[in-house]
């Protein structure tokens, strides 16, 4: 559970609270729909033969997550910021217990962990937010490791409760915390080393109103390299279709792009 990956997950949940409390969402909420299809994928994808172990230049990762992480192109109608680490000593050291719990603290550092900038669209009752993330590891092993953890339930749960703990800290205009839940998938990935996806949604009662939050994570793993597409959204998950091409995108880019 690398932190590039965990930072997100904070940004985009954290923006989508602050919208919780706004009485413009409030009245709307009460006329959206309760019911959502979805949920990671769950069709499972034959792992194609793992290359040579070897470690890629710093260069080469650079280079490598520069040409995969999305773009503002590649989402029209979004509108792109920065991400902060804005994360409070508390989110820290609830980070470190969620680590430690998940038997995740003290891995080796990555070469190289790079995430594309936030881009987000907002309409009305409509919020929703996406980003990506490369991390290129020291090798193919490391990879998998990583890959094998974000897959365990064990660290699912760990991260369960991690992420509990902090929306409980970031109770914004109103908005009580709700329980969190996981579901897990394993996404079509063809020629790539391995694959997952999570569905997180956290429900806040907002006045009396149960609002729902959406965190998808759908990644793969090539080689040494991990790419991960996180997507948001309040009220209602993120577009299925619109998930699926970009995931499709980054697939596409990684193949095209050897380390």
């Amino acid at each position: 559970m690398r932190r590039t990956l965990i930072l997100p997950v904070l940004v985009l949940a954290g923006a989508l609270l602050a919208s919780c409390g706004k009485g413009s969402l409030t009245a709307t909420s009460r006329q959206a729909s309760a019911a959502h299809s979805g949920g990671p994928t769950s069709s499972p994808t034959p792992p194609a033969s793992p290359p040579g172990d070897h470690t890629p230049s710093k260069q080469r990762a650079v280079a490598f997550a520069h040409a995969v992480n999305l773009t503002s192109a590649d989402v029209p109608g979004f509108t792109a910021t920065k991400k902060h680490d804005s994360s409070s000593g508390k989110e820290k050291q609830l980070e470190r217990q969620m680590l430690r719990c998940a038997g995740l603290s003290g891995s080796a550092k990555a070469v190289v962990e790079e995430s594309s900038k936030s881009f987000r669209l907002k309409h009305q009752i409509i919020d929703l937010g996406v980003s990506s993330e490369v991390a290129v590891q020291s090798s193919a092993a490391q990879a998998q490791k990583g890959l094998s953890a974000i897959r365990s339930g064990h660290v699912r749960g760990c991260f369960s409760r991690y992420l509990q703990q902090i929306f409980k800290g970031q109770q914004a205009n109103g908005a009580t915390a709700g329980p969190v839940t996981i579901q897990s998938g394993t996404p079509p990935a063809p020629g790539m080393n391995g694959s997952f996806g999570w569905r997180v949604t956290a429900t806040f009662d907002v006045r009396g109103i149960k609002v729902p939050i959406y965190l998808d994570f759908l990644g793969f793993v090539d080689g040494p390299s991990e790419v991960t597409l996180l997507s948001s959204g309040l009220l209602q998950p993120f577009p299925a279709a619109v998930q699926q091409h970009l995931f499709t995108l980054l697939l596409s880019r990684a193949r095209s792009h050897t380390l």
